[in-house]
């Protein structure tokens, strides 16, 4: 028994300081691995620099915060401080923004706005305005659709601006018009100014080689519809009607009655596309029916000849239109482009048109008659060579109250739509400087 007491006394005090030793070992090696572990992880965030990032970015975030609201409080101190409202902050209202003033004159509207806000057009009442009570308007106005939005300018700016451009447009042109005027007195014994059919201008100069016309313009008097011209105090010019199938049935006795000395009637014309050649439907009663009334006659005819030979035909067409009838006043030679369209003639040039006109007009001369060419400043002065053609005479054609063409020229269509007794349409009115009929 004494044995068995022993060996559980030895044995048990044993047993118990294995257990110690062992807790002992199992808590250093935990601790050991604890320690292996956090040591890794501080290595890792030193490596990367995360650890440290985020720290800092914390801090500064922190910061940051702290600044916001220590600003928003130093706001809502100096506001509650100095009791502004809304309307104090209204734009509108501030000084010296170009806000509308009292006593307004003008709008570059002229009355009419839209308002930004709402999108509707707003009548202002009037240009001008004198209200000096009308009181400014506020953006919560503004925003209920009560006002209209300004331009930030005043109206005074406006007008002022407005004023001063028109002023100022106004004295351009009038400079330019003076230019003008200036540049006709300078160059009028050397230059003439034309107009083309597109709008533009051009300046030509004058051929000293063709003879000049001697016209003193002041001596013409105009009684509407008859243009008269007198020399030494002597009426010496006639009055003329041209005439054709545009102006329907006309009474020639009573052309005669209202002063008209003379008629030009369209014989015929070339198409300007096809080319045949057509007489004037009213022609022949016309030309028995001026004869009948007692006026003098002359006669025309519209060309599109392409070649001399073409205007000789031309030529003879007429010739046998009017033989065996009084032809006293000229046979007129008319070349003229088509408005919007094309016609056979834009293919020539100066020289062709110049060669084909002198053609028609030779003949017209070899058969005992006056010939005569009809144009306008454009036509007469920059589609023919004048020089080629001074020894013919000129019907000039221009619709105004003198003249404006530098040469020699025997006939004046002044008005193509003047109204006379006779013609129930239009009537184009014809001054002759003379009396081709002597």
């Amino acid at each position: 028994m004494k044995h068995d007491d022993y060996y559980e006394e030895e044995h048990g005090s044993g047993s118990k300081i294995t257990y110690v030793y062992m807790a002992l070992i199992m808590s250093t090696v935990i601790l050991g691995v604890t320690a292996l572990v956090f040591w890794a992880n501080q290595s890792r965030s030193r490596s990367d620099g995360s650890g440290y990032a985020a720290a800092v970015a914390q801090k500064e975030a922190q910061e940051a915060e702290a600044n916001r609201k220590s600003e928003a409080n130093a706001s809502a101190s100096v506001i509650e401080e100095s009791k502004l409202t809304s309307n104090d902050l209204d734009i509108w209202t501030l000084p010296d923004t170009g806000r509308e003033k009292n006593n307004s004159t003008s709008n570059k509207n002229n009355g009419t706005v839209t308002n930004q806000t709402t999108g509707e057009t707003v009548i202002d009442g009037s240009a001008n305005t004198s209200d000096s009570t009308d009181k400014s308007k506020t953006a919560d106005e503004l925003t209920n659709g009560k006002t209209s939005v300004y331009d930030m300018t005043t109206k005074e700016d406006v007008s002022g601006d407005k004023k001063n451009g028109s002023d100022t447009d106004k004295a351009k042109e009038e400079d330019e018009k003076d230019k003008d005027e200036d540049e006709d007195d300078d160059d009028q014994e050397t230059r003439i100014q034309v107009k083309h059919s597109d709008g533009s201008k051009e300046w030509v100069d004058i051929n000293e080689d063709i003879s000049r016309n001697k016209y003193d313009l002041s001596k013409l008097t105009y009684q509407k519809p008859i243009m008269n011209y007198y020399e030494d105090g002597k009426l010496v010019s006639k009055c003329g009607v041209d005439i054709s199938a545009n102006q329907g049935d006309v009474d020639f006795s009573k052309l005669k009655s209202a002063g008209c000395d003379f008629v030009m009637l369209k014989v015929g014309a070339r198409g300007y596309s096809s080319g045949n050649i057509v007489s004037d439907a009213n022609f022949k009663d016309n030309l028995k029916a001026a004869k009948k009334a007692g006026l003098d006659i002359g006669v025309y005819f519209c060309s599109q000849a392409v070649s001399k030979s073409e205007a000789r035909e031309e030529a003879d067409e007429l010739l046998d239109a009017i033989s065996g009838y009084s032809v006293k006043y000229p046979v007129a030679f008319v070349m003229e482009t088509v408005d919007e369209d094309m016609a056979r003639i834009e293919a020539l040039d100066m020289a062709d048109r110049t060669q084909v006109a002198k053609a028609f007009m030779d003949r017209v001369e070899d058969a005992g008659y006056h010939p005569m060419i009809y144009g306008d400043k454009e036509w007469l002065l920059t589609m023919v060579d004048m020089e080629e053609l001074q020894d013919y005479d000129v019907w000039f054609a221009q619709d105004s109250d003198e003249p404006e063409y530098p040469y020699e020229f025997g006939m004046w269509q002044y008005d193509s739509d003047a109204s006379i007794k006779g013609i129930t349409g239009d009537a184009v009115m014809i001054m002759s400087f003379k009396d081709y009929a002597k």
